[in-house]
């Protein structure tokens, strides 16, 4: 009976305890900013968490108490509204155990203007529309990752470059996994030709390298643009590494 009060005992502690106190004991990177934390460890709210530029509000969970019968921590998460098309938003599983961090059925949607000042480009560009990634699954490794499934769009995609705003209308990706590195896949079937290779490397270095060849249908600013790239190949593409 002793021993059954204590399991009791420790395992209301650890359902009821604030999950600001748990929050407290994580190993969290410097550059991490969290905001006001409530509720418990089981279902919480966060008002917001900021990383460098990158910042989530109202993020919510929910913890599932069986996985933890199976050694994993498997958590619900949203953070913002699906509505607020102008603002961050995430919905997805998180589960994390021994082997690290897993995603699945993960959506995140981000503004590229909040996006582009992180970036190193060729030229002076800013850029707007919505980057959507939908992540199907992805399990940790080093330096990034071990698996990655899922796709990336650019909705309502426009750049303005010296020469005014450019409609893109909408550029598809796929998302892999290669030697433990993120990389983004374009098959060049869009408006502006861009058929390229992003890495996100060890140690946060990101790298792009491609070609562009804007479609006969593109506005002519588009292909004045061009001249700010480089000189075409014998095919008419524009080559594209940073």
């Amino acid at each position: 009976m002793v021993l059954l009060g204590s399991l009791v005992y420790l395992l209301s502690l650890f359902i009821l305890t604030p999950a600001a106190w748990w929050l407290k004991l994580a190993p969290l990177p410097a550059d991490v900013r969290l905001g006001l934390v409530q509720g418990t460890l089981w279902q919480g709210q966060l008002t917001a968490l900021r990383y460098q530029s990158l910042e989530l509000r109202s993020i919510q969970w929910q913890l599932k108490p069986w996985s933890l019968l199976t050694g994993h921590v498997l958590v619900d998460v949203q953070a913002g509204e699906l509505a607020e098309s102008q603002q961050p938003y995430l919905k997805g599983r998180l589960r994390y155990g021994v082997s690290g961090l897993q995603l699945s059925d993960t959506l995140l949607r981000y503004p590229v203007a909040q996006l582009a000042p992180m970036l190193t480009l060729p030229l002076p560009i800013d850029a707007d529309g919505q980057l959507m990634v939908d992540i199907e699954q992805y399990r940790q490794g080093e330096p990034w990752c071990q698996q990655l499934s899922g796709q990336a769009s650019w909705q309502e995609a426009r750049l303005e470059p010296p020469t005014g705003w450019i409609d893109l209308q909408h550029i598809f990706a796929t998302l892999h996994c290669e030697d433990g590195e993120l990389v983004l896949l374009t098959d060049g079937d869009n408006p502006l030709g861009l058929d390229v290779s992003a890495r996100l490397a060890a140690g946060g270095h990101f790298t792009v390298d491609g070609t562009l060849k804007p479609d006969s249908s593109m506005p002519e600013e588009v292909h004045q643009a061009m001249q700010f790239v480089g000189a075409p190949d014998d095919e008419g593409r524009y080559r594209i590494r940073f």
